[in-house]
C-alpha cells in the first residue's frame, strides 16, 4: 500500500451486514466540488468507482454509507489533501442535516438542539451514530461508525467534527465553542489543523472522537428558538423518515456503539432503552434473522478494526473500550473474527 494511501484510508474486508445496505443523506457531499475545484481535481474523478453518480450529490438523496466514505478517500487521494474531511466539513451548514437542521434551529436551547441531533440522527444516516456522553463537568458529543461493509478511514470524523464545530457556532451565534476536541487517530503530521478547526485543545489517541462542550453551556438560549417551529419541523421529519421504518436490529445497531463505550453493551440495558421487555427484543431481532450479540459483536469488530488500524490505544485499553472484562477475552473474539490476532492486525494493516 502506498503512504498515501495509508492516511486517507484502508479498504479491509468486513463481514457482511445482517440488515438491509447502511444509508447516508447526500447533502455533505454538496459542497465538494468546490472543495474539488480548489485543487484543481474534478467531481467525476472522485465519484468514479464508488457506486455514487454525480445525480446523486443533492440535498435531499440517500446513498450507500459504505460509498460514502469511500468518496471522502477517493477525495484525499486525489486532492492529495488528508485533510480533506476537515476542508469539507468547514463548509456544512445546519442545511445539510435537512429537516433536522430545522429541528436543532428552533431548538430552546443548544442542550435540547444537541440531544435532537442524537435522538433522531438516525433519519439521516445508519451507518454511524452522534451520541451525547456525561463526563464529570463536561459533556461529549461524539460520533461512531458501526457500518461493517464501510472502509476504515479518518476522514469521515474530521468530516463530523468540522461539522459538529460549524453546527455549535451556527445555533449558537459564535457565542459558544468547544472546551477541547477528542481523537481516536493518532496524532497527524501537522496538528495545527486540527487546533484551527475549534481554536481549542485537541488530544489525539483517545478512545473516542467527540467534540467537548461545559454542562452550563448546555443552557445557552439559541437566537432562533421558536418552540412552535421546532414542534412542527419535528413532525415534519418524523414523518418522512426515509424509506421504509428501520428494523428494530438497525435500532440496535445505531445505539450500541456509545453503549459500548459507557460499559452498558448488555440485552437488558438495550431493551430497557427501547421500551422493550428482553424476551419480545430477544423474538423480534429473532424474527429478522439475528441476535443480540450478533450485532455487538458487529458493532465491536467496526469499532475494534478502527481504534487498532487509525490509533495507537493498547491491546488492553481497546479492550476496555469495548467493554470486554478481559485483555484475554477481546484477542479471543478477534481471533474469532479475523483468524489473527488483534497486535498482527494492526501491524499487517
Amino acid at each position: 500500500m502506498d503512504s498515501h494511501a495509508g492516511r486517507c484510508g484502508l479498504r479491509t474486508p468486513m463481514p457482511p451486514a445482517t440488515t438491509k445496505m447502511a444509508m447516508q443523506r447526500a447533502a455533505a457531499l454538496v459542497p465538494l466540488a468546490g472543495v474539488l475545484e480548489d485543487h484543481g481535481v474534478s467531481l467525476a474523478s472522485v465519484l468514479e468507482g464508488t457506486g455514487i453518480s454525480a445525480a446523486e450529490v443533492r440535498p435531499d438523496a440517500f446513498v450507500a454509507y459504505a460509498d460514502f466514505l469511500s468518496v471522502l478517500d477517493n477525495a484525499c487521494r486525489l486532492t492529495g489533501r488528508d485533510d480533506i474531511g476537515i476542508l469539507l466539513g468547514k463548509r456544512q451548514t445546519l442545511t445539510a442535516l435537512g429537516p433536522l437542521g430545522r429541528v436543532l434551529r428552533h431548538a430552546a436551547t443548544l442542550g435540547e438542539a444537541i440531544g435532537d441531533f442524537a435522538a433522531f440522527q438516525s433519519h439521516n444516516s445508519t451507518g454511524g451514530s452522534v451520541y451525547i456522553m456525561q463526563a464529570d463537568r463536561d459533556v461529549i458529543l461524539g460520533y461512531g461508525v458501526y457500518d461493517t461493509s464501510a472502509p476504515i478511514t479518518n476522514q469521515i470524523y474530521d468530516l463530523v467534527l468540522a461539522v459538529g464545530c460549524n453546527l455549535i457556532a451556527e445555533l449558537t451565534g459564535g457565542q459558544v465553542a468547544p472546551e477541547e476536541i477528542v481523537m481516536s487517530r493518532a496524532a497527524p503530521r501537522d496538528p495545527t489543523r486540527y487546533t484551527r478547526l475549534a481554536r481549542c485543545p485537541i488530544r489525539f489517541g483517545q478512545h473516542q472522537t467527540g467534540v467537548i462542550l461545559r454542562a452550563s453551556v448546555l443552557d445557552f438560549p439559541l437566537p432562533a428558538a421558536d418552540r412552535a417551529q421546532h414542534d412542527l419541523a419535528l413532525a415534519q421529519l418524523l414523518s418522512v423518515r426515509h424509506g421504509t421504518p428501520l428494523p428494530l436490529s438497525a435500532h440496535v445497531r445505531h445505539l450500541l456503539r456509545p453503549f459500548l463505550l459507557r460499559g452498558h453493551a448488555r440485552m437488558a440495558e438495550m431493551a430497557e432503552r427501547l421500551g422493550l421487555h428482553p424476551r419480545a427484543m430477544r423474538r423480534r431481532l429473532r424474527a429478522e434473522g439475528t441476535t443480540f450479540d450478533a450485532i455487538r459483536d458487529e458493532v465491536r469488530q467496526v469499532a475494534a478494526r478502527e481504534l487498532l488500524r487509525l490509533g495507537d490505544l493498547s491491546i488492553a485499553d481497546i479492550a476496555a473500550t469495548l467493554d470486554y472484562s478481559t485483555p484475554s477475552s477481546f484477542v479471543h473474539a478477534f481471533r474469532r473474527w479475523s483468524g489473527t490476532s488483534p497486535g498482527l492486525w494492526r501491524k499487517a494493516a
